[in-house]
């Protein structure tokens, strides 16, 4: 098939349908006639001799798998574009890149992450979203986000990960009881003894609960939380003890808890950027991953200077 047959203009057009669900609110969107797109797709679906998307009863449109696979080449292909516009008016430190960030890890990274972002480079537009591993997966697999924060936690072979911290466990325990009063470290054992606050979700849960099996405990889970915050907060009113791994943000501390290392030496947590390992790096993505790597320096150093612990 001619390259030239393929035009910017078409791709756009399929991927905000894609995006939308629709050609009605994909128009709307472009700010184009509804005409218009549908042509466009009628015409990449006649060059592929395949259909893009199936057609619901109503006015939805699902993507088919041949199209959630082209819909990761065009994002590829109009990022690249996109890149390229960059180029030629001659500023590097310009563009837009999208990152996806796991959910817990946000409220302590992401605004230390757009901060440097913002102070090194103004003119490089960030667009963020929060998901779980899961969906981070799916969004760097289809190609809505260029790379993601995270957990390794299970990621495929075909996902690259750069490692950027490994994060040990610790336990959060309520400030005025008897394990924040206890000198140093805190074992496994004394936590397992007290009601457990988990946080529930996909992949977390295992994680957190692999350091007591692994040591063949079996802690009474008394509440469940998706939230750091709401755990923290369950911890702080005595309901029970937390193993953690992400810290919480220093603008977020909360006195009425305190965080103690965890004496056995027990599964560390890496902390990655994960990108497409097909995909095309553009310059703005390569600069954001910058900011990302200062970022976690910056907040992981932050908690050893500024939040109190027992000893």
């Amino acid at each position: 098939m001619p390259v030239s047959r393929i035009s910017l203009r078409r791709l756009r057009y399929f991927t905000a349908t894609a995006e939308t669900g629709s050609t009605t609110a994909a128009a709307r969107l472009l700010n184009v006639s509804q005409p218009s797109i549908s042509v466009a797709i009628r015409e990449l679906e006649a060059l592929f001799d395949e259909a893009l998307f199936a057609r619901d009863a109503g006015a939805r449109m699902t993507l088919t798998r041949f199209g959630v696979r082209k819909l990761a080449e065009a994002r590829h292909i109009l990022g690249a574009a996109t890149a390229f516009e960059v180029d030629k008016r001659g500023d590097g430190a310009a563009g837009e890149v999208q990152i996806g960030v796991f959910r817990t890890l946000a409220p302590v990274y992401l605004p230390v992450l757009l901060r440097l972002a913002r102070e090194r480079y103004p003119n490089l537009a960030v667009r963020f979203v929060e998901g779980d591993l899961a969906q981070l997966e799916d969004w760097l697999h289809g190609g809505q986000i260029e790379l993601a924060l995270s957990y390794d936690v299970g990621m495929p072979d075909e996902l690259e990960r750069e490692l950027l911290a490994e994060l040990r466990p610790y336990g959060l325990v309520p400030a005025g009881s008897r394990l924040a009063r206890r000198r140093g470290s805190l074992s496994l054992h004394e936590l397992a003894q007290e009601p457990l606050i988990l946080i529930d979700l996909p992949h977390s849960r295992e994680f957190l609960m692999a350091p007591f099996w692994q040591f063949g405990l079996q802690p009474e889970v008394r509440y469940r939380a998706t939230s750091l915050e709401l755990a923290r907060g369950m911890v702080a009113n005595g309901l029970g003890v937390a193993l953690l791994i992400t810290q919480a943000p220093a603008s977020s501390q909360i006195t009425a808890v305190v965080e103690k290392p965890i004496r056995e030496d027990t599964v560390r947590q890496p902390l990655v950027i994960a990108r497409a390992a097909r995909a095309t790096r553009s310059r703005a993505s390569e600069l954001l991953a910058e900011c990302v790597r200062a970022a976690v320096a910056e907040a992981t150093a932050a908690p050893a200077r500024a939040r109190p612990r027992a000893s």
